[in-house]
């Protein structure tokens, strides 16, 4: 029994010694790991954009996943779990996560709008339920305005970008002072960004905390671009559209959201026709890594319901 803890220490040190090595190698390992746990499959689509890269997994009525700004489509992946009986696409979304980066132009709202349904439309995906957070959301409100026919739900997962709050958010506030809370051009600043998105940051493996960190820091010099592009784009804020947006809508904001004020949830709920409002305390702008299971029970409960 000694000698077999003394192997499995040994084992688990030149594990860790192998993550600190090669921490990209070990990154990769754990999604893999992590996609057959969840039984999602990575594919590609080729676009105009180039190839897409995206999650698939599960069968029924299609579920598609728009993540927010220098965000990736592994987040949605640990809430992804509760989600049953539905065929689920996590998107890459042009531009974004393992996708090369794109023109200034490409990163307008309206014509992100365009490559997500050439995107879709490439993969042959016709009629789908639409799920949404924070630039994913306005994107998401902006494809239900466009093509409703062939939006079965539309889901908020965290506030939308552009929703007119009572109160100013914290990030709000930053911006109006000049800075961009957001943009990340070193390690120092993806930290300052995690404090800014969640109050108590959830648990990454550390391979992994690495590998997307340096990722998003050697696009140092695009990411000012992405931020400045995607926030003068020129948009009719989603509680203008969400009048004419007819279909079931399900908005799930957090309490202790400085992104955008959690005041705005009920002025998009009371726009919105058909809505479903949560509000839950203990997390901030991404409640699906936040509060994965939570968030991930709620949509399923909303879908099984349309």
């Amino acid at each position: 029994m000694k000698r077999f803890f003394i192997s499995l220490a040994v084992l688990l040190a030149g594990l860790f010694t192998a993550s600190e090595i090669w921490p990209a190698k070990a990154s990769n390992l754990l999604l893999s790991t992590l996609h057959l746990a969840t039984g999602m499959t990575a594919k590609t689509v080729d676009t105009s954009k180039g190839p897409i890269q995206y999650l698939e997994g599960g069968s029924g009525d299609t579920v598609v996943f728009l993540h927010g700004i220098f965000a990736r489509k592994e987040h949605w992946l640990d809430m992804s779990r509760q989600i049953k009986d539905h065929r689920l696409i996590l998107l890459d979304l042009p531009g974004f996560g393992d996708n090369p980066v794109l023109d200034a132009a490409d990163y307008d709202f309206a014509q992100q709008v365009t490559n997500i349904f050439e995107t879709l439309d490439a993969m042959s995906v016709e009629k789908f339920h639409l799920v949404g957070n924070s630039m994913g959301s306005q994107i998401a409100s902006m494809m239900a305005a466009d093509r409703p026919d062939q939006i079965i739900t539309l889901s908020y997962i965290g506030s939308p970008v552009g929703v007119t709050s009572p109160i100013p958010s914290d990030m709000e506030t930053a911006i109006a002072k000049g800075t961009a809370p957001l943009v990340v051009k070193d390690q120092a600043g993806y930290d300052a960004r995690m404090a800014w998105l969640f109050p108590k940051e959830p648990f990454l493996p550390r391979p992994m905390a690495r590998t997307w960190a340096a990722a998003e820091i050697a696009r140092a010099d695009s990411n000012q671009m992405i931020w400045d592009a995607v926030n003068g784009s020129q948009i009719t804020p989603s509680d203008h559209l969400a009048p004419d947006l007819a279909m079931p809508s399900l908005v799930i904001w957090c309490q202790d959201d400085r992104i955008f004020h959690p005041t705005g949830a009920q002025v998009l709920a009371d726009a919105l026709p058909n809505s479903t409002l949560i509000t839950p305390s203990g997390c901030g702008h991404l409640p699906m890594l936040d509060r994965p299971a939570e968030t991930g029970r709620d949509l399923q409960g909303f879908l099984s319901a349309h």
